[in-house]
């Protein structure tokens, strides 16, 4: 069990972490792509190890704004420290302006009418030092509470090594949502997130190598190339088969993928 972060040990640290704790689900919640957003495009890693934000949050890039910590849910900073906490995630454009500048994956729910209160609950706060990310912490507001107010029991403290996972290169949008268990993906992002898991096993293509010239001349160069061309004649057909074969063993995975998807939605299963 995940625990909040005023309680001592509290951590993300792993994609497990992430889905035990509830943050960013479910749909039309928008959190989880806000922390894929953040991850990968907001801060970096220098040589020493220290994460650091590539943005201006203190001039409002991407909707950041100042967070002033007034219920205490985070550790409460010395003014001698010159350390600020800064809050993104707030979609709302009229509010702040500069939420638009979020990637469309981001902001593609807000303003649904249905669940209209929950596609934008889900908030993002930093520990600033001057360009340092000293903490990163995730949160949403209270079901029931007034403007601006957040539950302190989930909010969570993000492991660096989590937004490092998060930033490795082969690890793709839908494939993180899988991982996660949003279950507000579409039909076409459940199916890629779960081909993804069974790749590595499934072969799409065969190596093959057309005959090299022969070396050779005269009458036994004739036989030495009409057994080549016949050798390479067979590879090829065979080479042709496994393709097929391989292609009815996706096909035959990706049927089993949506009967499952169908009786998840269903509750069959």
């Amino acid at each position: 069990m995940v625990r909040s972060v005023r309680e001592e040990g509290s951590q993300l640290s792993t994609i497990q972490d992430l889905k035990d704790s509830g943050f960013g689900r479910p749909p039309p919640r928008h959190g989880l792509k806000l922390l894929f957003w953040f991850a990968n495009e907001c801060v970096v890693f220098n040589h020493h190890g220290k994460m650091l934000v590539q943005c201006h949050p203190e001039r409002e890039d991407f909707g950041f704004h100042y967070f002033g910590n007034f219920e205490e849910i985070l550790p409460v900073l010395s003014r001698d420290r010159r350390e600020s906490y800064f809050e993104v995630g707030n979609l709302n454009t009229e509010t702040y302006s500069k939420a638009e500048d979020l990637p469309d994956y981001v902001r593609q729910g807000y303003g649904l009418s249905l669940g209209y209160r929950q596609c934008n609950k889900d908030r993002i706060i930093i520990r600033l030092k001057q360009r340092d990310v000293t903490a990163t912490y995730v949160t949403e507001h209270k079901e029931d509470g007034g403007r601006g107010k957040f539950d302190s029991e989930r909010t969570h403290l993000v492991n660096p090594n989590l937004i490092r996972i998060i930033r490795d290169p082969e690890l793709e949008l839908a494939t993180f949502l899988y991982q996660t268990g949003d279950m507000g993906l579409s039909l076409r992002e459940r199916l890629f997130g779960a081909f993804k898991q069974n790749s590595a096993v499934i072969p799409w293509e065969y190596d093959y190598e057309p005959p090299q010239p022969s070396e050779r001349s005269g009458p036994d160069r004739l036989i030495w190339d009409l057994e080549k061309d016949q050798t390479a004649s067979q590879t090829g057909r065979c080479s042709r088969s496994c393709k097929v074969f391989s292609a009815f063993v996706v096909i035959l995975v990706v049927l089993l993928v949506i009967t499952l998807i169908v009786l998840v939605l269903l509750g069959k299963l």
